[in-house]
């Protein structure tokens, strides 16, 4: 006889796992349940839905608009007002810039639009002006935004080696992250970009170090 609970499971087209708990599977079976995202549903503001709402005179940019911010955020009826009325609520805005902050053997050169190797991050961060050798790699990047132009509007900070004109940075920014337990030498080589200032990248080695390990390097830094 199927039990009662089982027959509300087969009514409600859900199911139930019954398995023997013998090993680490049960584990992973926990793990995998509690990982799991929850489904993904669509928000359908068409003109029906819109004249239903009472957005009878929504353009479909501003019924765009609604959409895209209903699904990015909880608002408030004074937000949809306000975006209804294209009353801007945000004064400014900032974009992310990526800058590649990968160890050597991960490394890849850019060919630049103009069929010219580009320079790397670290090669730029190199060539910086004598005067800001105190910056480390990440310092650098996140203060100051290089130009190959100098700007008329904006007061230039300085001109590195490589003819770069050195600007205020107006962009957040993001360097490659590496996962500890599966690339452990990239890990700590973005840890010493971090606090360790330098002219040339082989003085992020020091000569005591004979296995040529960032791990190491960084467990001399931290004694």
């Amino acid at each position: 006889m199927v039990p009662y609970h089982c027959i509300t499971l087969i009514l409600w087209g859900a199911h139930k796992n019954i398995q023997l708990i013998a090993s680490s599977y049960w584990s992973y079976y926990l793990l995998k349940y509690a990982m799991k995202c929850e489904p993904q549903g669509i928000i359908k503001l068409d003109d029906i839905n819109a004249r239903s709402l009472g957005l009878v005179d929504a353009t479909p940019l501003q019924l765009q608009l609604i959409l895209a911010t209903i699904t990015t955020k909880l608002v408030s009826l004074v937000e949809v007002a306000l975006s209804c009325l294209q009353i801007l609520i945000i004064s400014k805005s900032v974009g992310v810039k990526y800058v590649d902050s990968k160890p050597p053997n991960f490394r890849t050169k850019i060919v630049t639009k103009s069929k010219i190797l580009g320079f790397d991050p670290i090669d730029i961060y190199c060539a910086r002006p004598s005067n800001m050798a105190q910056y480390t790699f990440t310092k650098y990047w996140k203060q100051f935004s290089l130009q190959q132009q100098k700007l008329k509007k904006k007061t230039c900070l300085g001109k590195d080696k490589l003819g770069f004109f050195l600007y205020k940075s107006e962009h957040l920014v993001r360097f490659t992250d590496f996962n500890l337990g599966k690339h452990v030498e990239p890990f700590f080589f973005n840890i010493l970009l971090n606090n360790v200032g330098f002219f040339k990248e082989r003085e992020l080695i020091s000569p005591a170090n004979l296995a040529g390990s960032y791990f190491m390097n960084v467990l001399v830094m931290v004694s």
